[in-house]
């Protein structure tokens, strides 16, 4: 099985909302763990999901470095904070030939959970 019949099977499986936009690039939405806009990248043989948090604010960017970094070390299991740009992202990666439908959903619901859980900290960094 190639990695798109993989990948968009697990996406039906777990009733994913998926747009491919471009090739080995999927974005993916689960509304029963109130995830949006999550991008999926394969690129043999990594799969990288990775959802933009926010942007990067104009002032205050050192106190938001040492939060993440923190969050980083004491809250996050799989998942890390990331500079992406001019963006805060949320970033994992799995290796595609042993990536099955309980890990795929453990990574969603785990991106869900954590931007629930840092919501309050992070808002009050947006610019």
């Amino acid at each position: 099985m190639n990695a798109k019949d993989k990948l968009e099977g697990y996406f039906i499986r777990m009733g994913l909302t998926y747009q491919q936009i471009a090739e080995d690039t999927w974005v993916v939405t689960d509304d029963d763990a109130g995830v949006h806009q999550v991008v999926i990248v394969y690129e043999d043989p990594i799969v990288v999901l990775r959802v933009t948090v926010m942007a990067l604010p104009a002032k205050n960017r050192e106190a938001l470095y040492e939060t993440v970094l923190r969050m980083n070390a004491n809250d996050l299991v799989h998942l890390g904070y990331a500079i992406e740009g001019d963006h805060l992202i949320l970033s994992n990666s799995y290796i595609l030939e042993t990536l099955d439908l309980e890990e795929i959903q453990a990574a969603i619901d785990e991106i869900g959970l954590a931007l629930i859980q840092h919501y309050s900290i992070l808002s009050k960094y947006r610019a």
